[in-house]
This record gives C-alpha cells, structure tokens and sequence, in this order.
C-alpha cells in the first residue's frame, strides 16, 4: 500500500515539475482554448497553464484524503482500489498537462487546428477505459461500503447480492474498458464519442439489471428456505 501512495506523490510532483519546465519555454501569449474544431479561439497567459497542476493536485488530495478514511475503517480491499483510481486520474491529468504544455511551446500560426477531436477523443477513451480494466479487477474483491462497487438498493440489500453484483460488476466494467479503449483506436472523432457513450450506457444498464436479478433470486431463495 505504501507504494501506492509514493506512486501518487511521485505523480503530483512530476505534473507539478512538468509543469513548471514547460512554463520556463512558453511565451507569455499562449492558445489557452480550442473550440470543437481543435482551432485556437482564445490565447490567454501562460500562467492559466497553471491550471493543469493545480486541479491535478486537488484531484489527487481528495483522493488521498479518501483512501486513508478507507484505510482507518480497515477496509484494505477498498483502500486499495481509491489508491489505484489516484494513480490512473492524476496520470491521466499529466499526460494532458504535458500534451497541451508542448502545444503551446510549439504553436504556429501558420497551422490554426493544432488540436484535433480526434486526438483528444483518443486520449479520453484510453484513460477512461484504463481506469475501468483497473477498477473492474478489483470489485469482485470489495467488501460492502459506501465508497466503491455497483451500489444499488438490490447490491445493498446484504453481503450475498452484494458479493454477486460484485462479480459480475467487475466482468461488465473490465469488458467496458477494453471496449473503450479499441474504440478509441479503431474510430475518429464523434464517432469514437458516440461509441463510447453507447458503450457506457450498455454497460451500466447490464449492471443495474444484473443486480436487480440477484436481489429477486436471493429473496425467492430465503422464502423457500
């Protein structure tokens, strides 16, 4: 566990180092918004760069913040699954940091649509797919809490629908990743969005359904009994 959070530190202070190099070769003037066409439509100064690090390092506090609550509980399964959602999210907000940081360094004039939707739509479905492989493995392993899991009124209802749920949670959320992340790869731009979003919506709706199911057949099976 320990390793896990120098892991995350480590992060925070790269975005934070990162940052503050690529702060030294921008110039004052930088894109500071793209419009749906991946063209500047604003410039601002560099310092709004800025922004980067420092959501990164609320985000990664938060996070932090929950996963020793976690912890104090000794709820180990569940702290460790915050812990890995950090690292996913706070790597995920560096590699935009730097992407967006070397955009700027070497922005041209000449060339107005340096971002594309299909490169950001890349970036989004890899590191949204990434964090749910990660999450899904580890559902099945998460105890009933507030924190984490499919959480429905049926999931809830006690620790055998929870335990199932889980299960199959974890199978669902893991297939959803790798389906994200090869769309990501295999479609552009606001196909690639719609594909995920589709997928993200298929994906919940099997959870809800499949929790709902072991609820029913865990009361058939108590009234029988």
């Amino acid at each position: 566990m320990k390793k896990l959070y120098a892991a995350i530190w480590l992060l925070l202070a790269a975005g934070v180092a990162g940052s503050a190099a690529l702060l030294a070769f921008m110039p004052d003037i930088i894109p500071a918004h793209y419009n749906f066409a991946g063209e500047v439509d604003r410039f601002g100064s560099k310092y709004e760069h800025l922004l980067f690090p420092a959501v990164t390092l609320l985000m990664g506090g938060m996070l932090l913040g929950v996963a020793k609550a976690v912890g104090k509980k000794g709820e180990a399964a569940n702290e460790k699954v915050v812990l890995l959602s950090a690292v996913c999210l706070v790597g995920f907000w560096d590699v935009l940091s730097f992407y967006f940081g070397l955009l700027a360094i070497g922005y041209d004039t000449a060339s107005p649509a340096p971002v594309t939707l299909d490169t950001l739509m890349k970036l989004t479905g890899a590191g949204v797919g990434l964090l749910l492989v990660v999450l899904g493995n580890f559902m099945p392993k998460a105890r009933r809490n507030a924190w984490f899991g499919l959480r429905t009124s049926w999931s809830m209802a006690n620790d055998r629908v929870w335990q199932k749920s889980q299960r199959f949670g974890g199978m669902a959320t893991v297939a959803c990743g790798f389906a994200m992340m090869l769309l990501s790869v295999l479609l552009p731009g606001w196909w690639n969005l719609l594909a995920m979003t589709l997928a993200l919506l298929v994906w919940l709706a099997l959870c809800v359904v499949a929790s709902r199911r072991y609820y029913q057949a865990d009361a058939k099976q108590r009234e029988s009994g």
